[in-house]
């Protein structure tokens, strides 16, 4: 009877524990789903005003700056979630540089896959449900997409910075190479890839879809590839139209760095990141910018620091967004394909 007693114990035991299990999962997911948007525009970016590299928002105009991370990590390239309820981001917390997922407000954070690889650049599908990255280090890199949960990770392609377009179609990315790294697309529908501006642009860099659609900025570089890394001294922002017309550039100094642009959620204006060399030493610096004057306003202040990786989110925004449906409508038959 002892035996059989201790035995009652032990399944006792494991039913707690699993019930324990279960509701720890549940808590996640309500969390997850009880997580609010900002109320009003926001910018997420990184700064190191704090001394390491960490994750802020801030109003459009720069003022009532706030550190979501608050942490001695490595944290970057933060992008808003198409309902702007949580952040997707990399972190370097586990001791490799992989993504991660927060609450608007900097709480519920979780690591996005369970394995250790090296993943950056990430961008959210237009309904939220996936995500697309590049994993690996330079040279090597490729653009894979999986769920937001870290689930059914898919190869599309060699490259880097992917960028999802908001129909969810397409995702536009740079191909890498020796000599080039160009603007490209992918289509999600064909899996067949198109080079864009291959003569005009053979270097550019951080790709960004319109919030319509129609247009894609970018950056372009002198660039090269110096010991496996791509490097660069100086970068200009342009648009361009989705089939590759119309190429017209943005900023106007020939000394600029700029690099990053983000756009706003109405389609009219352009965050990126620039050098600012007053007061020396040099920082990286958020700017602003209306595409019909091209005048840049400083966001961010050179005395706190580098501040980059912006991403724009704005609630009044998400009435013109794609629908949940068709979008879901899309996924279905492109995973049946």
């Amino acid at each position: 009877m002892k035996h059989i007693s201790n035995f009652r114990h032990v399944i006792y035991r494991f039913h707690i524990l699993s019930y324990a299990i279960a509701a720890l999962l549940v808590l996640g997911t309500i969390s997850s789903v009880c997580a609010k948007a900002p109320a009003t525009a926001k910018i997420v970016f990184t700064s190191t005003q704090d001394g390491g590299n960490q994750i802020y928002t801030m109003n459009p105009d720069g003022s009532d700056q706030i550190n979501l991370s608050r942490n001695n990590v490595w944290d970057t390239e933060p992008v808003w979630s198409p309902d702007g309820a949580q952040i997707l981001f990399v972190s370097d917390r586990d001791g490799l540089s992989d993504l991660y997922i927060m609450d608007a407000d900097g709480k519920g954070v979780r690591k996005v896959f369970r394995d250790n690889e090296y993943r950056t650049d990430p961008t959210w599908s237009p309904d939220g449900k996936q995500i697309a990255y590049a994993q690996g280090e330079e040279p090597n890199r490729t653009i894979y997409i999986a769920t937001r949960n870290g689930n059914s990770p898919e190869k599309l392609t060699d490259g880097f910075m992917p960028s999802w377009s908001p129909d969810g179609h397409e995702i536009a990315f740079v191909a890498g190479g020796v000599r080039h790294a160009r603007l490209s697309i992918f289509s999600l529908r064909t899996r067949a890839t198109k080079m864009l501006l291959q003569n005009q642009m053979p270097w550019v860099v951080y790709p960004a879809w319109s919030p319509r659609g129609d247009k894609i900025a970018f950056s372009k570089i002198n660039g090269s590839f110096q010991q496996g890394f791509l490097t660069w001294s100086r970068a200009k922002l342009y648009i361009v139209n989705r089939d590759g017309t119309e190429l017209r550039e943005i900023t106007k100094d020939e000394k600029a760095v700029a690099m990053e642009p983000t756009w706003s959620p109405h389609n009219g204006e352009l965050i990126y990141s620039d050098v600012v060399t007053r007061p020396a030493p040099w920082t990286m610096q958020l700017f602003r910018t209306d595409m019909s004057n091209r005048r840049p306003v400083q966001l961010t202040g050179a005395e706190v620091g580098h501040n980059y990786d912006a991403d724009w989110f704005d609630p009044t925004a998400l009435d013109v967004s794609p629908s949940e449906q068709l979008l879901t409508t899309f996924w279905g038959k492109v995973k049946a394909d």
